[in-house]
């Protein structure tokens, strides 16, 4: 940290550890098991023990190895962000690993992308309280007003951040623009943190919070104004002794507390969506992306082959010869049965929860529907059938009303339709197995 003032270098130093002892793993216990598993475990401060004591060593291999395990908590952070609903807490987990990329760079003396020395070094308290606190900030007050002032938040702070890393690539001025629209959506989640409802402790907090952040960042529009015109400015070492500090232990940390002392909502834990059963009476509702798909299994079935099926896609066997993994609460479908998929590639893989809404036996269909709980990346119902048609034909059926609820789901945009038809596909050729099966004779 040569370029840096002694004194700020020592500020940056305790700043980096606040934010990986205690700021991080605040902001995960805020988050909860459902976003980031473990939440509470101590391996999240122990390895941010790590990262502090490494910036306090001296440049060097054995410096660079200490950093190496919060680069690991990084990546597997930077993964939960997929989990997320809110945009601005999937930026929040993502910008530790930059962060933490940073420090092993910095301190194994090298360069990364072009930067160096000071650049990274600053980076690493940047990404852990511009990014991850002030972002997991925001994601929390949208969370917990649901005002329009704090939506605003939810999406101006992490387009913020986002400029302000892609500015260090651009120019000076493309930076001044992250700055603007970070300031943007920090004073608007200080607006919305002030009007919380709370215990007076927690009132303080968050007001404390609320008048820093507004100082704070003017002091940043300064900088940035004045790296983009070459106007007089602070020095990085004043700004980090001033802005670093300001926005780290006043901001971040009195809101982050502020909002822990809140009470907490009960986490929800039903389905996700008003419309339960329209899968199975119809018409699918308004406002949904609608499918359904229809695939011959066997032409001149009889009802005995139609039983046969049914009970097999009942019973999760049409999904077991699809290599579709499932994992139900028990061995049938029935109302109110909870069912986990589990798509992926060996151990990297989405949990996607459902409840089964309503199961039919009927003389021409037998088959199940089941919607969305929380925590699926859409919201929305699905349905599949073994249907005989008049000519006996024997059709697998799947019905489908869903909107994303992920911000990279609706990111994915048309591809998501792409994905749901090669997972049905993949389905009936499951169920054209156990009616194969049944042709010869094996299915009883």
């Amino acid at each position: 940290m040569s370029g840096l003032s002694p004194v700020a270098a020592d500020v940056v130093r305790v700043v980096v550890g606040l934010g990986t002892v205690v700021v991080l793993p605040l902001g995960l216990r805020l988050l909860g098991d459902r976003a980031v598993p473990h939440s509470r475990s101590a391996l999240w401060p122990s390895v941010g023990v790590l990262a502090a004591v490494s910036v306090w060593l001296p440049v060097g291999a054995f410096a660079a190895l200490l950093a190496v395990p919060f680069a690991l908590a990084g990546v597997v952070l930077a993964g939960c962000a997929l989990r997320v609903r809110g945009f601005s807490t999937a930026i929040a987990l993502a910008t530790p690993l930059v962060g933490a990329l940073a420090l092993v760079a910095e301190r194994a003396g090298w360069g990364l992308l072009g930067f160096s020395g000071d650049y990274l070094a600053l980076t690493v308290p940047h990404m852990l309280f511009a990014g991850f606190g002030a972002c997991l900030v925001v994601g929390l007050v949208a969370r917990t007003d649901g005002s329009r002032v704090a939506r605003t938040a939810a999406v101006a702070a992490p387009t913020g951040v986002l400029l302000v890393l892609a500015g260090y690539f651009v120019s000076d001025a493309a930076e001044l623009v992250g700055a603007v629209v970070l300031t943007i959506g920090l004073w608007c989640a200080a607006a919305a943190a002030v009007g919380l409802v709370g215990s007076s402790g927690a009132r303080a907090l968050l007001r404390v919070g609320a008048v820093t952040i507004v100082v704070s960042m003017l002091l940043a529009l300064w900088w940035a104004v004045g790296e983009a015109t070459g106007l007089a400015h602070p020095s990085l070492s004043w700004m980090a002794a001033t802005h670093g500090v300001a926005n780290a232990l006043g901001f971040v940390l009195c809101t982050l507390l502020g909002l822990r002392l809140l009470p907490r909502a009960p986490e929800p834990t039903g389905l996700t969506y008003a419309e339960v059963g329209a899968t199975q009476a119809g018409p699918l509702p308004d406002g949904y992306r609608h499918l359904r798909v229809r695939h011959l299994l066997m032409p001149g079935a009889t009802a005995l082959d139609l039983g046969a099926v049914g009970d097999a896609l009942l019973r999760w066997q049409v999904h077991e010869a699809a290599l579709v993994e499932v994992i139900p609460d028990g061995p049938e479908a029935v109302p109110g049965l909870r069912v986990v998929s589990r798509p992926g590639l060996g151990p990297v893989y989405l949990p996607v929860p459902c409840q089964v809404v309503w199961v039919e036996r009927g003389a021409d269909r037998i088959g199940f529907g089941y919607g969305t709980l929380t925590g699926h990346p859409f919201r929305g119902e699905e349905a599949f059938t073994v249907e005989r048609d008049a000519a006996g034909d024997l059709w697998f059926v799947v019905t489908a009303f869903s909107v994303p609820d992920r911000w990279w789901v609706r990111l994915a945009g048309p591809l998501t339709v792409v994905g749901q038809r090669l997972y049905l596909r993949v389905l009936a050729r499951g169920a054209r197995r156990m009616a194969g099966v049944r042709q010869l004779g094996g299915v009883a």
